[in-house]
């Protein structure tokens, strides 16, 4: 199996190919499954269906370490931010604090926030003891 990266500049899409020998050209032939936008959050039906069980593996394999590691790009490109937008808050609240309306409503913004991240540390923290539970049962 054969994964590429076809980088057009409207929209970038994967390729997914295969080679296969040809008995009647005496060489191995390039055969293109499909193609479908980066953007896609599973692979295509069209393309699964034309492979086989073991290919099928391979491409599902394939398609979840690429979609964890856009993920996790995605994520620290936003936490890379992070000291931006808390240098842009620190600003903002030096104009507003002297605006009580103002200043509520971001109290309320930032309790939002904290139980935001509350929310995630909490769901993190179960799944890692569920997975643990999991792992720890004998077969």
């Amino acid at each position: 199996m054969q994964f590429r990266l076809l980088e057009n500049k409207a929209r970038p899409k994967w390729e997914i190919s295969r080679w296969t020998y040809s008995p009647e050209k005496k060489r191995a032939i390039k055969e293109t499954l499909g193609s479908f936008p980066c953007y896609f959050s599973m692979v295509s039906r069209d393309i699964l269906d034309k492979c086989t069980t073991q290919e099928k593996a391979e491409v599902l394999e394939w398609w979840r370490v690429t979609s964890e590691a856009v993920n996790r790009e995605r994520v620290r490109s936003h936490i890379t931010r992070l000291p931006v937008i808390f240098k842009d808050l620190e600003t903002l609240l030096d104009v507003i604090q002297d605006n009580p309306e103002d200043l509520a409503e971001i109290k309320q913004h930032a309790y939002a926030f904290k139980e935001a991240v509350s929310k995630a540390v909490r769901r993190k923290s179960r799944q890692q003891k569920n997975q643990e539970a999991v792992n720890s049962v004998p077969a």
